[in-house]
């Protein structure tokens, strides 16, 4: 029996004796029905599941169907969420709330100050010498 062969691209089945195979370096398999499907796929770098003209776009578009439908009828054999009047009440506030009974919003702690790093200073060139030069009184200078 003859296996039947899907084109890498547009996703229709491939008649046995028709269709080119393209092997990559990798070892990567592609088998395209067309000239058409082999110069969108490996030319133009296409994904063929984007356009309308192929098989491939009606099968995904399909399944996002089916998987939409699955989950809208999950939601509505869910339970619905219980109302905030059906909530039990705490006899004693919860800490952080004032004792005035709760209902006031509990403030949230003042954040701890940053810690601030010392300027750094810009480095100088030292010398080793002072910057004022004292005057040395010679000799010739008293007279």
């Amino acid at each position: 029996m003859v296996a039947k062969r899907q084109c890498s691209f547009c996703a229709q089945e491939i008649e046995p004796g028709t269709g080119t195979i393209f092997v990559k370096r990798d070892g990567t398999v592609y088998q395209f029905c067309s000239s058409s499907c082999r110069k969108q796929h490996l030319h133009l770098g296409r994904i063929g599941h984007r356009f309308k003209w192929t098989r491939a776009y009606e099968l995904k578009r399909a399944a996002e169907r089916s998987s939409a439908e699955r989950g809208a009828a999950a939601a509505s054999r869910a339970p619905a969420p219980r109302a905030a009047e059906e909530r039990p009440v705490p006899s004693t506030p919860p800490k952080g709330t004032p004792a005035t009974g709760g209902t006031e919003e509990a403030k949230p702690a003042a954040p701890a100050p940053a810690a601030t790093k010392p300027k750094a200073k810009s480095p100088a060139k030292s010398t080793g010498k002072t910057a004022a030069k004292p005057t040395a009184k010679t000799s010739s200078d008293d007279a």
